[in-house]
């Protein structure tokens, strides 16, 4: 490795400990010096925040937080204001951070503004509102502005500006000689009306009537564009991290609460429908902090205009999303208290609908995405894909990771595109072992059967983002899922859990296709409370003596090896008396019978045992402690089930059937379709986050519950859109015409239908996040 690539971890490891001190700094400073209980006393004053606390911000140099060093400013990027965006937001505080510093000093830096104009505004002397206008309009269209020999003069009328008589200077768009310009008004200029307008929450926006009002031009030109672009999206993206602060606040405020509060002689977070309500509210939370995490970044990476403005709208539409929805829980679940202004619940849910409307609300953002994407356009193979030219190539080093993302994508996807049987693609059932046994090897042969495995155990050792990359290649030609549990669920837990010995030999039987394993945890007694299972296993000298019951085992009809939860002392507590074995199914004793599922494919079987025996040797872990390995063991299966593979799948299938039946423009369709595309990207960013903890060799917490019921939540809905676009022809079981081929519709549906049960029950997934990580009282 060079000692380029290897000083750029080193830098950015330095950026994340700088930009951690700063949020910690941030959250103490807004806690301490701008606490909630301020905020009654500014509503409705002049100005509506605290002039003190703005200088006190300025001498933190939070108002220089994206403008370059060059310029007095800290350049820390989106991020940087991301971080200060969110701590003011949890303290719902009225000091306009975003307004000036983020809005008005982009527009500045970008007009290439004189040091004259940005110093007082660093300062916090000078509070200058930018007039950015509404999503939907051309800013520059709202007023003219023409040029003599005394000046330049305006005149038009612009809405919402935010700051109103507070703020000291104004910066407006105008057309100037048919071109777009930015001008800067003072507040006291002739030919300038303000015409307030007081919010909910109690800060201002104003109405400008300009007529013929003096102005100095900033900026005109395509310069003026790009500079406006910038300032939006720089907005945009902080005002997403703020709405995410509020809705931390809303979401503890009402946890704290419902602790405390009784009903009935219990505490009523102890109900279990409110429960579930909070848990959903924490989990569109933690969604939300993964997007406005991603799109802050890929920005900051340099993401084109157009992109940057997509990134903004995602992460302005799922904040608001959540801020709207964590608003109402609040007031709900804090009852008649929760409607009063004493509550202050009210002020962070007024400030909610002031911040909310502000640079766009979550559908006027959909809009900008159905606009910008022109339609629904389905994947399309270009020469590239299929040339093969760098199908075999081979990462520097050995190393996947060191490649950049576009070239790995194009070696994934002409590798897959030369080698993938056309006969296996797209596959209406789950493929038995005999079918996809040839495709296997060629994967293992080729060093693509364990993408998430560490090198060294023979895997490639993708990071998150090259890792979704495979999954969305893989999806894309519509590849078929092979027998995995050896590689998703147990290599990663003898990594975790097993003995030398045990690694040894189960881990490249696993990787090269030899062994094939089936779970054996659920009973006709014990699914998702798995801690009733009843099949026992007896010492008899060196061996378990395994005699019990197993059910919806998976593919076990083409497994020759078994992981299984027994019972080694029935005496001990449920939980205390279960062992985890590794069982050879062709050992004698045991019979696999098939379940037909509700697609009429034999994909579930039972599994019995009949005074099976089997080595001591094989236990996981320690004699009854088969319950930690399990618990270990669902948080990887809940990330396998949390994979975003099947809602790229489908969202897929939905484009193609959309331009199949020529709805890739009807206006419905493709907002329905963005909707679906902007959950799928969110449940990637939430996934990329789990996927870098595994990779650091951690195991999941009980949070990874919530990966779980996003992704198959998502894909049950998803796959109910991919029926509507299939119309009539969508219950057909040959797929919907689609000119030369056939489109399944219905595959998704019957693939969508048991994600929400097995590896726990969606319920009993949200009654666990209630109990372990939100702490919800039991009583």
């Amino acid at each position: 490795m060079s000692a380029s690539a290897q000083a750029a971890p080193t830098a950015e490891n330095a950026n994340d400990e700088f930009i951690t001190l700063l949020e910690d700094s941030a959250r103490d400073f807004c806690s301490r010096a701008l606490p909630p209980t301020r905020l009654r006393a500014l509503r409705g004053a002049s100005p509506s925040f605290d002039r003190g606390q703005w200088r006190a911000i300025a001498e933190l140099g939070w108002l220089g937080v994206t403008l370059p060093e060059s310029r007095g400013g800290l350049e820390l990027g989106a991020r940087g204001a991301a971080v200060l965006c969110r701590a003011l937001g949890t303290v719902a505080a009225p000091e306009p951070l975003i307004e000036t510093a983020i809005a008005a000093g982009t527009l500045l830096a970008g007009c290439n503004a004189s040091d004259d104009l940005i110093a007082p505004l660093l300062s916090g002397e000078s509070v200058i509102a930018a007039a950015l206008g509404g999503i939907e309009d051309d800013p520059f269209a709202r007023s003219k502005a023409s040029t003599d020999d005394a000046g330049t003069r305006v005149t038009g009328n612009l809405d919402a500006v935010p700051l109103g008589a507070d703020a000291d200077a104004f910066i407006v768009p105008a057309t100037l000689s048919d071109k777009p310009a930015w001008l800067l008004i003072a507040t006291g200029s002739k030919g300038l009306e303000l015409q307030p307008r007081l919010l909910g929450d109690g800060t201002a926006s104003a109405r400008l009537v300009l007529s013929d009002c003096m102005a100095t031009v900033l900026e005109s030109g395509s310069a003026a564009s790009t500079a406006g672009d910038a300032a939006r999206t720089a907005a945009e993206l902080a005002s997403s991290a703020y709405q995410l602060g509020l809705s931390d606040t809303l979401l503890a405020t009402t946890l704290e609460y419902v602790g405390t509060r009784r009903q009935f002689g219990q505490a009523i977070g102890s109900f279990q429908s409110l429960q579930h309500r909070l848990v959903d509210a924490y989990m569109a939370q933690r969604v939300t902090e993964a997007v406005v995490a991603e799109c802050v970044a890929a920005v900051d990476a340099g993401a084109t205009d157009t992109e940057a403005k997509c990134l903004a709208s995602s992460a302005r539409h799922r904040s608001g999303e959540t801020l709207l929805e964590m608003t109402r829980e609040a007031i709900q679940l804090h009852g008649a208290i929760g409607y009063t202004d004493e509550c202050d619940v009210s002020m962070f849910a007024n400030r909610a609908m002031a911040v909310a409307a502000r640079y766009g609300r979550p559908d006027a953002h959909v809009a900008r995405l159905v606009r910008l994407s022109a339609g629904i356009t389905p994947p399309t193979e270009t020469t590239e894909d299929v040339d093969g030219a760098l199908a075999n190539s081979e990462p520097p080093g050995g190393d996947w990771n060191a490649l950049s993302n576009d070239a790995f994508r194009t070696i994934v996807r002409q590798w897959h595109t030369a080698n993938y049987p056309p006969e296996l693609k797209n596959l209406r059932y789950r493929a038995r072992w005999p079918e996809c046994r040839v495709w296997y090897e060629r994967l293992y042969d080729r060093g693509f059967a364990a993408p998430g495995w560490p090198a060294e155990h023979g895997g490639m050792g993708l990071e998150p983002d090259k890792l979704l990359i495979f999954i969305e290649e893989r999806e894309r030609l519509g590849i078929v899922r092979t027998p995995d549990q050896g590689i998703i669920m147990v290599g990663p837990l003898l990594m975790q859990h097993g003995t030398p010995e045990q690694q040894a030999y189960y881990l490249p039987k696993a990787l090269s296709g030899e062994h094939i394993w089936c779970q054996g945890y659920s009973e006709p007694n014990a699914g998702s409370d798995l801690a009733s299972l009843q099949t026992s296993a007896v010492r008899d000298g060196d061996e378990f003596v395994i005699n019990g019951q197993k059910i919806w085992t998976t593919m076990a009809q083409d497994a020759n090896q078994m992981f299984c939860l027994v019972r080694t002392d029935p005496k001990a507590k449920p939980q205390a008396g279960i062992s985890f074995v590794l069982i050879d199914f062709n050992t004698p004793g045991i019979t696999v019978r098939p379940i037909r599922n509700i697609s009429g494919d034999e994909e579930f079987c039972e599994v019995f045992f009949d005074d099976v025996r089997v080595p001591c040797t094989n236990l996981v872990g320690a004699l009854n402690d088969g319950w930690t390995i399990a618990k270990a063991l669902l948080g990887f299966e809940r990330f396998f089930i949390g994979s975003p593979k099947n809602c790229r799948n489908a969202l897929s299938r939905a484009a193609a059937l959309a331009n199949a039946r020529g709805m890739e423009r009807d206006p419905v369709t493709v907002d329905r379709y963005t909707r679906f595309a902007l959950d799928v990207a969110a449940l990637e960013a939430l996934y990329k986050e789990f996927a870098d903890l595994i990779r650091r060799g951690e195991v999941p917490g009980a949070d990874i519950s919530l990966l779980k019921i996003y992704a198959s939540e998502t894909f049950q809905r998803l796959s109910e859109f991919v029926l509507d676009l299939g119309g009539e022809g969508g219950a057909q079981l040959d797929g919907v015409d689609a000119g030369s081929s056939a489109i399944d519709a219905l595959f998704p549906w019957y693939n969508a239908r048991p994600t929400t049960i097995y590896g726990g029950s969606n319920e009993i997934q949200r009654n666990i996040l209630a109990k372990l990580v939100l702490r919800l009282p039991s009583h």
